[in-house]
Order: structure tokens, then sequence, then C-alpha cells
């Protein structure tokens, strides 16, 4: 009906015939997908497994608005002057950087090691919304605009829920699988095992609360890695979704 009997639709599906209209929202509905996956999944490790504070976890990631803040006007100049594909494909690049940057992260890191790549990711986010906004609004009647902002709108807020669900279950499925790996070395047979024991037992604990500080410390660091195969699988999706940037014409 909104395709074919209404002359003002309210979803105006027609905007889908436009290549730069499809190729920008899908590029920014995939891009904000995998960066709001990514931007849910920080603060739950650093507060489950790295036993850092709601207000810690915070100030760890507030820093993300430093460059974005800095770079957003140049971004705003460059626009009209720059082809918005290049903008939005430094984006994906600085994206995936900060992402491989993530990768090496471990349970000893500290806060200083922790936000530097968060520092560089808020430079993505300026080049990110200003560049694909203008490519999905580029050869639009003003009349078309409105409908056009809001379509594209819906598809990005869409995605970063899916990317949300994706991510957390993508890392949960992954810690099971690196905790079962971790368990198979935890053993009778193990010297480091049966030495971890003897000082945990010296230290007071029953030999069931010594298993379950084992089990905890598999924990954090299952988690972990499933976090590192995220990072690292969500800057090889940032780079491969540089090639949807360049299906839009100039």
């Amino acid at each position: 009906w909104e395709l074919v009997d209404n002359a003002h639709p309210i979803v105006d599906l027609r905007l889908f015939k436009r290549r730069n209209f499809w190729t920008g929202t899908l590029a920014f509905a995939l891009g904000y997908g995998v960066f709001f996956g990514n931007l849910v999944l920080l603060p739950l490790w650093l507060q489950q497994y790295m036993d850092y504070t709601a207000t810690d976890a915070g100030m760890l990631t507030a820093p993300v608005g430093i460059l974005a803040l800095l770079l957003s006007p140049l971004v705003g100049r460059w626009v009209g002057k720059v082809d918005q594909r290049w903008l939005a494909t430094v984006a994906f690049v600085i994206f995936a950087v900060s992402l491989y940057m993530r990768t090496s992260y471990n349970t000893q890191a500290n806060f200083g090691f922790l936000v530097v790549p968060i520092i560089v990711q808020g430079a993505a986010m300026a080049f990110f919304f200003v560049p694909l906004v203008s490519l999905v609004l580029s050869g639009l009647t003003p009349d078309r605009i409105p409908a056009a902002s809001g379509l594209s709108n819906f598809a990005r807020i869409v995605s970063g829920s899916f990317g949300t669900s994706i991510a957390t279950t993508l890392w949960d499925n992954r810690a099971i699988l690196h905790h079962a790996q971790l368990t198979e070395y935890v053993n009778n047979s193990s010297v480091a095992t049966r030495g971890y024991v003897q000082t945990l037992q010296a230290q007071g604990l029953s030999l069931s609360q010594a298993g379950a500080v084992i089990n905890r410390n598999i924990d954090v660091q299952s988690h972990l890695l499933a976090a590192n195969d995220l990072f690292w699988l969500s800057a090889i999706l940032f780079l491969l979704m540089v090639g949807v940037i360049w299906l839009a014409r100039p």
C-alpha cells in the first residue's frame, strides 16, 4: 500500500530506489550496529570481570568524546569539499584500528592502557555520523529529506538493537567455549593446579572454596578472551564494510 496506492506515504520505501540512499543507509546501519554492540560490551566486561564500579567504567569510556568534540567542526567543513565516501572510509578504518588495539587488553591492564583505544575511537565518531548522513541525503529534494532522515535513523537504531543482542550473545557463547578449554588444564595431574590449591588452603580456604576461586579466575580469563574475539571480529567487519560505502556514487 505504501509503495503503490499512496502518493504521500508515511514510510517512503521508494527512497530505496536511490543508490546513495540504500548504500548510505546500509553502511550507516551496519556500522552503527557493530559500534553500539562494542559500546555496550566494554562496560559489561569492566564491571563484571575487572571489578570496576559503574562510575569507574563511565569515567573510562567518557574520553571517547574528546576527539569527537574537537574534530566534528572540521569534518563539517570538509563535507562540502571532500568526497563523503573518503570521510566515511576514514571513520571505518579508525574504528577498525581502535578495536584492533583493544585485542591486546588483559586482566592486568591499568586505566591508562585501557583508555587509549577509546580515545582513538572518538576520532572515528567524528568522521562517522556527518559524512554518512550527507551521503544518505545527497541528491534528494527538500520535501523528501524528512522522510529519508527518519527512515535511515530507524534503520540505524534497529541495527544498534540487533548489534547489542548479537554482541552479548556471542560474548557469552565464546566465554563458554574458552571456559571449557581452560578448564581442561585444571586437574589433579597438574602440578600447577595442586600447588595453587595448596596455597589457597594454606590461606584458610576449604577445598570447595579453593575450587570456587579457581573457577572465578577461569571465568575472568574466559570472558577476557571472548571479548578479544569480539574485538577482532568487529575490526574485520569494519574493514569489510568500507566496500559498502564505495557502492555509492560521488
